[in-house]
């Protein structure tokens, strides 16, 4: 008794947690956020530094250097050139005459001597890089004018768009579904929240939304699951305080099916893969058959056979899911396999993967566009 009323009193602190606002302090980042350097005539919007090294012998100095949402500093160049290592957030990265580039953290930006440039946070995203100064004894910053609100919206924009015409391939409701997934699989709250409130904009109600989150646990864990909707309650609590009422929407049909929960996740995997139900067993069906039955039990029947999702749209939100969680190719092997079985096309894919490079970076679409090569060229 004693070890369920914890469960429960966890369960419940759980639940009243509040999700703050991202702040400079909140900001989560690899290095220490330094000193306020603004109001900064070559900055629009606030910023924070933080020297890295203090040896003057070694020659190279570096800076962690952090911006709020839309900031950004002005069109200046380098003498002796600068490189860029993104650590945290969502940034952009402009030469003049160029399209901007949008950064990802791991991202390395080479920028040649005299070369005209700028670079900042995303509008909806807090942004941090190192800056690395080449040559330091000769190298002088020229500092120009302002990027205008008008040129940043224009990069910024542009950039987004990248790949608007070629996802019209998916559906909207579809397109939400892949962003919500994505970053619930990674965990990134901050921009979390924005994709549910375009989810809700696209006409999905609370419940299908949910079931997304709920999906979500079987591949990437209850704390995530569980995090992303705690973040979904804050998003239509506000908008509630705003007037704004969103559909709750039906709930999952009863299931009337009478034989054992094994066999009916059986058979639903079988329907959905293409492979038959009596395939001899494999792997890890053999190695663990324990979680080999856990997937035909629970997976397969509990969630597969909710009918608020179609299974077309769980498998879009599967390998988006993995897509953030990373490092588990093999699993979106047989996802994306399942999917190009339910007539969800190579191009559909392949715009699943554009959602992610935009959201996440080509760190977490890339791996999964080799898959998806490699099962196509076999087909």
């Amino acid at each position: 008794m004693r070890i369920k009323n914890l469960f429960l009193t966890a369960m419940l602190s759980i639940s009243s947690v509040i999700i703050y606002a991202q702040t400079a302090e909140t900001f989560r980042q690899p290095y220490s956020l330094g000193e306020k350097i603004s109001p900064n005539p070559n900055f629009t919007g606030e910023v924070w530094l933080a020297p890295l090294t203090e040896k003057e012998e070694l020659n190279v100095p570096m800076a962690n250097v952090t911006f709020e949402p839309g900031c950004r500093n002005s069109w200046h160049s380098h003498k002796a050139g600068q490189l860029l290592i993104a650590t945290a957030g969502i940034g952009y990265y402009q030469e003049k005459g160029e399209p901007a580039r949008r950064l990802f953290p791991g991202d390395i930006v080479e920028i040649a001597p005299d070369v005209e440039h700028w670079h900042g946070a995303a509008p909806d995203s807090w942004f941090a890089h190192i800056a690395i100064t080449a040559n330091p004894q000769t190298n002088a910053a020229a500092w120009l004018e302002p990027v205008s609100d008008e040129e940043y919206r224009k990069a910024t924009t542009e950039a987004e768009s990248r790949y608007a015409e070629a996802n019209e391939v998916l559906t909207v409701h579809e397109q939400a579904i892949v962003a919500v997934a994505s970053y619930t699989g990674k965990g990134d709250l901050e921009h979390l929240k924005p994709a549910l409130t375009q989810a809700l904009e696209t006409g999905m109600t609370i419940n299908e939304i949910n079931e997304v989150l709920i999906h979500a646990y079987a591949y990437c864990g209850f704390p995530r699951s569980l995090r992303a909707i705690q973040t979904f309650m804050q998003v239509v609590d506000e908008r509630k305080a705003a007037g704004i009422n969103d559909p709750v929407g039906r709930e999952a049909s009863a299931v009337k099916d009478d034989r054992n929960r094994y066999e009916r996740g059986r058979d639903v995997l079988a329907e959905i893969s293409g492979t038959p139900a009596d395939a001899p067993k494999a792997g890890y069906a053999i190695f663990a058959p324990t979680i080999e039955r856990f997937l035909k039990e629970h997976l397969f029947t509990d969630l597969f056979e909710r009918d608020l999702l179609t299974c077309r749209e769980r498998e879009l939100a599967t390998v988006s899911i993995l897509a953030g969680v990373s490092g588990v190719e093999p699993m979106a092997v047989g996802h994306m396999s399942i999917c190009l079985h339910l007539g969800i096309t190579p191009e559909q894919l392949s715009a699943l993967l554009n959602i992610v490079e935009m959201n996440l970076g080509k760190n977490y679409s890339e791996p999964l566009r080799k898959v998806l090569n490699q099962i196509t060229e076999k087909k």
